[in-house]
């Protein structure tokens, strides 16, 4: 991996780093909902939320979604490195830790394979709230300053 952060854009991309946290709640929404009777979809979730939520921060700070698609891909623990590279310090204390669990299953799409003592190492409500907690973190950033597009960002929301 390079260890150079990613240059940023003069300008960032307001409306699909709003996108994706919009869909990184959305999918954190479903996952807790099917967390007990569906858990191996909720666990797919939870990392499709964080992977949403730290690429939306990356696309905030400048960084190009076509980077993130060619670098970060789906490895959990890259964007979390990214992002803190890029200024993010609002990861909630348990998301390394989620992250590092998840992603190496959901790189290669295998999160029903996750191994029993694994999937049993993780207390999964706890990480619904991980996973809330980085997804209102971002969105206080990205929602926050999205310059010239609140009064459509809000006319979205009511749709």
């Amino acid at each position: 991996m390079n260890r150079r952060a990613p240059k940023r854009r003069a300008r960032a991309d307001w409306l699909l780093a709003y996108t994706f946290r919009r869909n990184a709640a959305g999918f954190h929404e479903v996952a807790e909902a099917a967390l007990d009777r569906h858990p191996e979809v909720a666990r797919y979730f939870l990392a499709i939320a964080i992977e949403l939520g730290l690429k939306a921060y990356l696309l905030h700070r400048g960084v190009r979604d076509d980077w993130n698609r060619i670098h970060i891909r789906h490895d959990l623990i890259k964007a979390l490195k990214c992002a803190r590279r890029a200024g993010f310090n609002g990861a909630p204390a348990g998301l390394p830790a989620l992250a590092a669990l998840l992603s190496p299953y959901y790189e290669v799409h295998a999160i029903p394979a996750m191994a029993p003592d694994a999937i049993a190492s993780v207390s999964w409500p706890e990480a619904c709230d991980t996973v809330r907690d980085l997804i209102t973190a971002v969105g206080a950033v990205v929602d926050g300053e999205a310059p010239g597009c609140a009064s459509f960002l809000m006319n979205m929301e009511r749709e």
